[in-house]
């Protein structure tokens, strides 16, 4: 590890604030990060029973409701200029995580049970992404450099392409109907 750092989960009482269960990993690296990102950048996801986090220090990890660890994902080094900043998000009984770096990005799909690997795309074109993805119908929106693509929820199959978009996107999408916006930005 690195000197004992440890990346923390928290559960707090929405009513009270207090503290209800703290777990930590230990990291095993630390990846280079802009000095406005940090090892704990990434939201984590809940479905009511489970939560879900992401450090890119370490992986993914699972926790019941109570702070027993469910299971555990590791994942990287990765290689991104500013560090890696897209959240988790859950669809269709899957984690679905966008790792977008400087070369070697990919999203990938583990079974929310269980944690094992359902589906591994490479996004080649992808090569600075900080944008969470959002899930709209049974597809994964995932805003990364110049385009955004619609992945299959259950297959990780692209189903549409979006081009022309900034190179440097960090916002999440935003739907409202049959649109989606996105905004970004170009150097």
């Amino acid at each position: 590890g690195l000197d004992g750092e440890l990346l923390a989960t928290f559960c707090l009482d929405r009513a009270t604030g207090k503290i209800l269960w703290r777990r930590h990993v230990e990291r095993d690296r630390a990846e280079k990060l802009h000095k406005l990102n940090h090892p704990a950048s990434a939201s984590a996801v809940a479905d009511g029973r489970n939560v879900f986090v992401f450090f890119p220090d370490f992986g993914l990890v699972s926790y019941t409701d109570d702070g027993a660890e469910r299971w555990r994902v590791a994942l990287g080094p990765f290689d991104n200029t500013y560090g890696m900043g897209a959240s988790p998000v859950l669809a269709g009984g899957l984690v679905v995580l966008v790792c977008d770096q400087n070369r070697g990005s990919f999203i990938a799909a583990w079974d929310r049970d269980t944690g094992k690997p359902r589906w591994r795309v490479a996004r080649p074109d992808a090569l600075s992404g900080h944008s969470t993805p959002i899930v709209y119908r049974n597809w994964i929106l995932a805003p990364g450099s110049y385009q955004m693509e619609a992945y299959d929820v259950q297959t990780g199959r692209v189903v549409w392409i979006a081009q022309g978009l900034p190179g440097e996107l960090k916002s999440v999408p935003v739907i409202d109907g049959n649109l989606v916006y996105i905004h970004g930005y170009n150097t």
